[in-house]
Formats: structure tokens, sequence, C-alpha cells
């Protein structure tokens, strides 16, 4: 083993860190919400968020998913950030052309750019697809059962 495979990742331990603080900004934010409509969704989302940030680094103190030691390649550094710019963009084009279309825009440069395996015919019908349902379903979900309003931009009719 080299020097280079056998150093420690540090990474990990202080994004685990920093969105257990997130988290917890959150929740102290909500204490000054009266409404129960309003705080439920962001302290079950930072509740969550702080859960996992501890097992993340409950799983890098005792060594689980440790790394052969190589640093990520140039595509996967392009890769990594065309994904957080498909998020950004997608929520910043929400109120221009609504959640649904930014949704799918956003979710459609995600699956290209995430896709590491060869398409198949399969794939090039499935993906696109099962995407669709996850946007539509969340669409629904959110505006009908839970009666969020959300950005409609050009698809006022929704």
């Amino acid at each position: 083993m080299t020097a280079e495979s056998q150093a420690r990742d540090t990474a990990t331990p202080f994004m685990a860190a920093a969105f257990a603080g997130l988290a917890t900004l959150v929740l102290w934010d909500t204490t000054s919400y009266t409404d129960a409509d309003s705080f439920v969704f962001p302290r079950t989302i930072a509740i969550v968020l702080m859960a996992l940030s501890i097992v993340l680094a409950l799983q890098w103190l005792f060594g689980f998913g440790k790394t052969n030691g190589q640093a990520a390649s140039g595509a996967s550094t392009f890769r990594r950030i065309v994904l957080a710019a498909a998020m950004l963009g997608g929520a910043l084009a929400m109120p221009y052309l609504g959640f649904l279309l930014a949704g799918l825009i956003a979710f459609a440069v995600i699956l290209v750019t995430a896709m590491y395996d060869p398409w198949t015919p399969y794939r090039l019908v499935v993906y696109p697809v099962a995407g669709a349902v996850i946007v539509g379903g969340f669409y629904l979900l959110f505006s009908r059962a839970l009666q969020v309003p959300l950005p409609t931009g050009l698809w006022t009719g929704f």
C-alpha cells in the first residue's frame, strides 16, 4: 500500500459536519414559526439531513467505504460541476418555466450527465419515462395533495 492510498479522506467528515450544521441552523430558524404548516416540512428535512450526516460521519470514523486512493478523474470533476449546475439552473429557471418544465429539463440534464453505462434501447425508453413519472409525481404530490403553491411559469394550466 502506498502512502497516497493510505491517506485519510478529510472531505467526508467536513461535509458531514457542514450539513449537520446547516440542519441545526434550519431547526433553530423554524423555532420562530408559529404555524405548524410552515415548520413541519423544513424540520422533517433538517432532521433527516442531520441523521444522514451523523451516519456518514460514523461510516467515515469506522472506515467504511474507503476508496482505493485514486483521485477523481477530470471527467468525474466535470460531471460533478454539471450536476450541481443543472440543479442550480433548474431551481433558477422555475419562476420562468414553472416547476414541471424546469424539473423535467433538470432531470434530463442530470440523467445524461450521470449516465456511466452505455445507452441501450431499453434505457433510451425507460429512463426518460421513469424521469417524467418521478417529476410529474412530485408535481402532483406537492401541488395537488399537499397544496403547496409551485411556480407555474408557462404551465399556468396545471
